[in-house]
């Protein structure tokens, strides 16, 4: 995993961090831990800012249906000229000001909207785990992987020397006459194939860099990875049922079941809507003038009116809202396979990660015995250098085939840690593993 490589990434971290010396002249910085990292992200990331925001929003749309019950409360005026009859002006009197308030006072098709509205702000807190997994996943990935590129990078450096020292006796022995040209171009070619690697490696570092950069807010080159500060990934046993543990933890099966709930409230809301009757209490108060008119065409005129008291209503016959509630179980229905789809491609995610990981660490078990071996023949040439059975060609040969395993073998160990961080977000575990004890 990826404590195995901790020896080769401080190897590769000294040759890098001493070019870095001798060029700028200034130490390097400050190793960035895995912790710091993560909480960075957290704290910098606008994906969690925008799942901020629409939870905020989520809330005001709660706050909104259930402030019907609270009175609204408007003052305004009514100013104009009457000629004749003083008729409206827009369905009200022409007035000096008027004073006008409403409030709900029975309307269960409002309390089920009210309660689905609430379901949807309750739901934006699995949103935000989601999301908040998603940063930490993210983070997570790129700081592993910005660690193994660096390792990779110190390795692919040993063997360039490796091959230009191969490379060098080859261009010897072809002036002594004892080799040919055609071994010489073999060597420029493995040459010329690990500087492209290396540019491929530095590339895809320095790509690493800059979006870890973006994600905890820091310049690009301030970041140094600490490879001893990861923690270590839980044991992942093929016996244990994962996929159960995944729906059971998932934010998106939790979200999809609270969609889910809130499509019910409002289809329910609909329905009553066709049945029971609603209640409002309205008031209103308006100062007439007299230059309307009012003291001609009303025999009791008075400056100051109120009137209030309760506005009921009953519902007799309403295709619109009938179609309406129709709608609505609809919405209802296909939030529910939309929920079983979201259940069950959790389940198969999780299976296929589970799975993967056997073949993953068996891959990376693979590459680290082709690494010893590898190893093993680089000590055997050696020895036969030095019996004389061998020339230093075949010793750089030896050494450039050692550091080409270990590279394979850090990518194998890099796809098997990526496995056991998706399987721990999918489980609900990322963020207790990578932030212990929060």
């Amino acid at each position: 995993m990826i404590a195995e490589r901790l020896g080769l990434a401080a190897v590769a971290w000294a040759i890098l961090s001493t070019a870095t010396l001798g060029a700028a002249g200034e130490p390097p910085a400050a190793a960035i831990s895995f912790r710091n990292a993560i909480e960075l992200a957290l704290q910098h990331s606008g994906v969690m800012g925008i799942a901020a925001i629409n939870q905020w929003r989520a809330q005001k749309a709660y706050e909104q249906a259930r402030d019907n019950y609270i009175p609204q409360l408007t003052v305004g005026s009514g100013l104009g000229y009457s000629y004749g009859f003083p008729l409206t002006l827009e369905g009200s009197a022409p007035s000096v000001v008027n004073f006008n308030s409403l409030q709900s006072l029975f309307n269960l098709s409002l309390r089920q909207y009210i309660k689905a509205a609430k379901i949807d702000w309750n739901a934006t807190s699995q949103d935000t785990r989601d999301k908040r997994d998603a940063v930490i996943l993210d983070t997570a990935l790129t700081y592993a992987q910005l660690d193994q590129a660096t390792a990779k990078i110190g390795t692919l450096t040993q063997a360039q020397a490796a091959a230009e020292k191969a490379q060098f006796v080859s261009q010897q022995r072809l002036q002594e006459g004892v080799d040919s040209q055609l071994n010489l171009t073999r060597s420029q070619l493995v040459t010329a194939r690990i500087r492209l690697r290396i540019a491929e490696a530095q590339g895809n570092a320095d790509v690493l860099r800059e979006h870890l950069a973006q994600l905890l807010g820091v310049p690009a080159d301030s970041i140094v990875t600490d490879p001893e500060s990861m923690p270590k990934f839980p044991a992942i046993s093929q016996t244990d049922d994962l996929p159960a543990r995944a729906v059971a933890n998932s934010p998106a099966v939790r979200l999809a079941d609270e969609k889910v709930a809130a499509a019910q409230a409002r289809a329910a809301g609909e329905h009553k809507a066709l049945v029971w009757p609603t209640v409002d209490l309205a008031s209103q108060y308006a100062y007439l003038a007299r230059y309307n008119n009012y003291d001609l065409y009303y025999r009791r005129y008075t400056a100051n009116n109120f009137s209030g008291g309760l506005n009921i209503r009953f519902p007799l016959f309403n295709p619109v809202q009938k179609a309406r509630a129709e709608q609505a179980d609809a919405d209802a229905l296909l939030a529910q396979k939309q929920a079983e789809l979201t259940r069950n491609q959790v389940r198969e995610d999780a299976l296929k990660l589970q799975r993967s990981l056997r073949q993953l660490s068996a891959a990376r078990e693979v590459a680290r015995l082709e690494w010893q071996v590898a190893q093993g023949d680089m000590e055997a040439v050696k020895v036969r250098v030095q019996s004389g059975e061998a020339n230093t060609r075949d010793e750089q040969n030896a050494e450039l085939d050692a550091d080409d395993k270990h590279a394979a073998y850090l990518d194998a160990d890099f796809e098997l840690s990526r496995g056991e961080l998706q399987l721990l977000r999918l489980t609900g575990e990322l963020e207790n593993w990578a932030i212990p004890g929060q």
